[in-house]
């Protein structure tokens, strides 16, 4: 990541306070000598989420996010490091130094792309107007696209041509390299000097972000090409999993809510129907990311995907997506197989709306989903469908909302209210041990570093011990000289803390007064600033004393030996190895 000066960052930091900016987001209170609130990086009911104005730090006790204001703007707004560093000392007025020559070269870069995006787009929708755009033109009027909505969402098309949006930017002065970091051209595995338009007779659709740039293009074919809609490649700028396709109109709109749809031309006949609520992923399936942009304008979603099996499979998995960030979720069932577009030309703007009003909340829309699939007059496949009905109630929070749930399927199954709740205790109990053996593992798989997403025994103990090192650099950092006598690199098997562990002593080197929970925003991605964030805050496993030294660095040696002697060992034989230590007295 780009470096910016301690100064600089220190006063950026003193100017942006971090209760005021997380309060901008977060519903804080205070309690004791921190504020605390809801999450807003996952779904919970009681807060877990903490600010500490002293050390000018957060951290989420249930989802283990955590780490300075800086990290928190880039977690929220969905920014690089130096994008949330310059959003930040925007928001205060501050100027931001020049930093690395890199650095300069790659705002440099963004600036150039975005404006070659510009000028692009300009070319497609003037061409789209004239004689040539004729194909173009003829489908969106086909389509249904009024001259407006042409002119709203900047259409444009692309040339059935090899060269002519290469010899329009030309002559604008945009080399072939400009067109090429945006993405633009495509070159010729044959001649690698040559390129040539990427997008070639297709109905053009620039993608804008809520900042109102340019960012990239889906291109629509109009020829028989089995790549029916093709997007921008993704650059610095352009990144389809963390946008969304009409985001800059939407997040402004009267509706109190967002429709989440699956295409273009979903949203843009929406939208022309007085709907400027919609967006539309961009030809991926939601992501984390997107629904987090999502909530930054709003708390509440409609999603309204095509009715077929393929959108009643996306609808489910954009359900729990939503809901992790605690966004309230209603479903749309378009009726008689069709998609918003269609329906709204078949039947109009009024019946769409009352398809709004009827919407029904994510839960009631997995229960009739489910309902759907089995015979109730049949036993077997009633008790499959009341199997189905807990495993969603099972997901439930709220105990209000449980039970008007529970006495529900009671009323229309005849089965007994006591019976079903006993049966759903025991599903959520075990449910809820499984969501806890899942985080351990997520938390474990990280620290070691291991892709596979098991962990043996003793890896865990060993990356705990490594931990314990790790915590006691960020507690004591004035005990780093003797930390580094007694532990090096190669004590540490795992990969993440070892790279931790390597990058917290040359920081601590190069300033030796420096507070490391500080630095961590500019060492290391946003997910692992709160694993490490853990390190300083949680009581428990990584909790040392800075008399410790000597203990930690032992106990990391001794489980790094452990690791050596039983890591070939069977379950049975290593079972017999941990009775060999007890009897040892170790």
């Amino acid at each position: 990541m780009p470096q910016f000066g301690e100064e600089f960052l220190a006063e950026l930091r003193n100017r942006c306070d971090i209760v005021t900016v997380v309060s901008r987001y977060v519903d804080l209170k205070k309690r004791s000598s921190s504020f605390v609130g809801l999450c807003p990086f996952h779904n919970e009911k009681t807060p877990s989420f903490h600010v500490n104005p002293a050390k000018q730090m957060f951290y989420c006790f249930g989802c283990h996010a955590g780490g300075d204001v800086i990290t928190f703007i880039m977690k929220s707004e969905n920014l690089t490091y130096p994008e949330a560093v310059h959003y930040l000392a925007d928001s205060v007025g501050l100027h931001v130094p020049k930093t690395t020559a890199i650095d300069s070269e790659i705002s440099f870069l963004r600036k150039r792309i975005l404006e070659t995006n510009r000028v692009a787009a300009r070319f497609f929708h003037n061409t789209l107007m004239s004689e040539t755009g004729k194909p173009g033109l003829e489908y969106v009027k086909k389509r249904g696209l009024s001259p407006q909505s042409i002119v709203r969402f900047g259409i444009g098309y692309a040339p059935d041509s090899w060269d002519s949006l290469i010899k329009y930017m030309h002559s604008q002065g945009y080399s072939d390299n400009d067109l090429k970091s945006a993405g633009l051209v495509s070159v010729s595995e044959s001649e690698k000097s040559h390129i040539f338009d990427k997008f070639r007779n297709r109905v053009m659709f620039p993608i804008i972000d809520y900042r109102n740039n340019i960012i990239g293009f889906g291109g629509r074919t109009l020829a028989d090409d089995p790549a029916k809609y093709l997007n921008s490649p993704e650059n610095i700028v352009f990144r389809k999993g963390e946008n969304l396709y009409a985001i800059n109109y939407a997040r402004t709109n009267k509706l109190g809510a967002l429709i989440l749809v699956e295409g273009y031309m979903d949203v843009i006949s929406l939208h022309q129907a007085g709907f400027n609520a919609a967006v539309a992923t961009l030809g991926t399936a939601l992501t984390p990311a997107q629904a987090r942009l999502m909530k930054r304008f709003t708390d509440k979603i409609i999603i309204c995907y095509d009715s077929d099996a393929a959108g009643k499979n996306a609808t489910r998995r954009a359900i729990e997506i939503l809901k992790n960030v605690d966004l309230d979720v209603k479903v749309v069932t378009v009726t008689g197989g069709k998609d918003p577009d269609e329906f709204i030309k078949a039947y109009g703007a009024e019946k769409f709306r009352e398809l709004l009003d009827g919407s029904s909340n994510d839960i009631e829309y997995k229960l009739g989903e489910i309902s759907f699939k089995y015979n109730m007059e049949i036993d077997s496949e009633k008790a499959a469908c009341v199997r189905e009905y807990l495993g969603v109630l099972s997901g439930i929070k709220n105990r209000v909302e449980r039970e008007v749930y529970t006495d529900r399927i009671a009323r229309e199954t005849g089965l007994s209210k006591e019976n079903i709740t006993a049966e759903l205790n025991t599903l959520i109990r075990r449910r809820a041990a499984e969501e806890k053996k899942n985080e351990e593992k997520k938390v474990y798989t990280s620290l070691s570093g291991s892709g596979s997403g098991t962990i043996s025994r003793n890896n865990i103990a060993v990356s705990r011990a490594e931990g314990d090192v790790i915590s006691l650099i960020l507690n004591f950092p004035q005990k780093i000289d003797q930390i580094e006598k007694l532990i090096s690199p190669d004590d540490f098997l795992t990969d993440f803390n070892r790279r931790v562990y390597t990058v917290l002593c040359e920081k601590l080197k190069e300033n030796p007064s420096g507070q490391p929970h500080l630095m961590l925003s500019s060492l290391f991605e946003p997910d692992e600033v709160g694993i490490l964030m853990g390190y300083i805050t949680e009581v428990g496993a990584f909790s040392v004393d800075g008399e410790e030294v000597q203990a930690v660095a032992d106990r990391l040696k001794a489980e790094k030996k452990k690791k050596a002697v039983s890591g070939e060992l069977s379950d049975t034989n290593f079972q017999q190895y941990l009775e060999d230590l007890k009897k040892k007295g170790k």
